[in-house]
């Protein structure tokens, strides 16, 4: 959302892109202040702008759904009687009408048609995956790792410039979804064993990087990045931890949850805390019994339990205490 930077508004645009408030509340900023410079009764203006986004998000979903609709029954009862050019040509037509929507409704300052902004790219990266895949597989044959390649490569290709364009939730979704077939695609071609470890570090390095790319402040929302990052790190670990590394795999997700929390209370991130504190109570039950069996792992898991549960005490206060002093300017 591009909300006006002129006058008393020419740092809102700022503030938002630098995470102090989201779109919503930008939108609010400047809609209050045209209303008081302009006279107007606070909240009428506003109300009425509101429903009409509303209105005009709703429509919006409900053409996309028709849209998709139609374009389900149309693929189930001619799509094997089309030739793979006109299989082509409907995809692209698809594609094209989707990002024609969201290019009109682009600079709109509204959070409601953002929102529809951003299914619509979502949108038009999956139309563009699909026309890879028609290209692929039915114009050149490729096989199932270079077609898979191929579709990730393009994905990342048209996520990119859409979600730099407005860096939205939606759009940074779909950029970490292609990122993640393109790797998936890299990692089919080695023959790394059938040690599933190996498979699972570059997935759990990716989230990694993703989570320390969203921390300092390069995505946005700078929560979702982050957020995101940390649960792919965690799931790749557990799904790695299923083989002979089963140790090595739960030791290093537990001290990825580990840092989670200590950067929770630290810092007061609650997200961190929330996902960090689930980790952690996933992953140490299941090396306490990797290590010591059926005979001494439930005293111990309880004990570590116990203390997890104390350790998520002093992150939910310290989360608490960070949020009062940001709202309230009290300690």
């Amino acid at each position: 959302m591009n909300v006006a930077t002129e006058g008393p508004f020419d740092r809102i645009g700022e503030w938002q892109r630098a995470g102090l408030i989201s779109a919503e509340q930008a939108e609010a900023i400047a809609a209050h202040e045209r209303d008081r410079q302009e006279g107007s009764p606070p909240g009428a203006p506003r109300r009425r702008a509101r429903d009409r986004t509303s209105a005009a998000e709703a429509i919006g979903y409900v053409g996309a759904a028709l849209v998709l609709g139609a374009v389900a029954l149309l693929v189930g009862e001619l799509w094997h009687e089309l030739t793979a050019p006109g299989q082509l040509s409907l995809a692209a037509l698809v594609t094209v009408l989707m990002g024609g929507a969201s290019w009109a409704l682009w600079g709109t300052a509204s959070s409601a048609i953002a929102r529809l902004v951003s299914v619509l790219q979502v949108g038009v990266v999956a139309g563009s995956t699909w026309c890879a895949a028609i290209v692929g597989d039915e114009l050149v044959g490729m096989g199932h790792e270079d077609l898979t390649l191929l579709l990730g490569v393009v994905a990342t290709l048209t996520a990119l410039p859409l979600y730099l364009g407005r860096r939205r939730a939606l759009p940074q979704l779909a950029l970490l979804a292609a990122l993640l077939t393109v790797l998936g695609a890299v990692l089919l071609r080695p023959d790394l064993g059938e040690e599933p470890f190996w498979y699972a570090l570059p997935f759990a390095a990716l989230g990694a990087v993703w989570f320390l790319v969203a921390e300092a402040g390069s995505l946005h929302p700078r929560r979702v990045g982050a957020t995101t990052g940390a649960v792919l790190t965690l799931l790749s670990l557990q799904c790695g931890a299923f083989g002979d590394q089963r140790v090595l795999g739960l030791l290093l997700a537990i001290a990825a949850a580990a840092g989670l929390v200590g950067a929770a209370v630290a810092g007061g991130g609650v997200h961190h805390l929330g996902v960090g504190a689930v980790g952690l109570f996933l992953f140490v039950p299941q090396l306490v019994f990797e290590l010591f069996g059926d005979a001494m792992g439930a005293p111990a898991t309880l004990l570590l339990v116990g203390i997890l549960l104390v350790l998520l005490a002093v992150g939910l206060g310290r989360a608490r205490r960070e949020v009062v002093t940001t709202d309230g300017g009290v300690r």
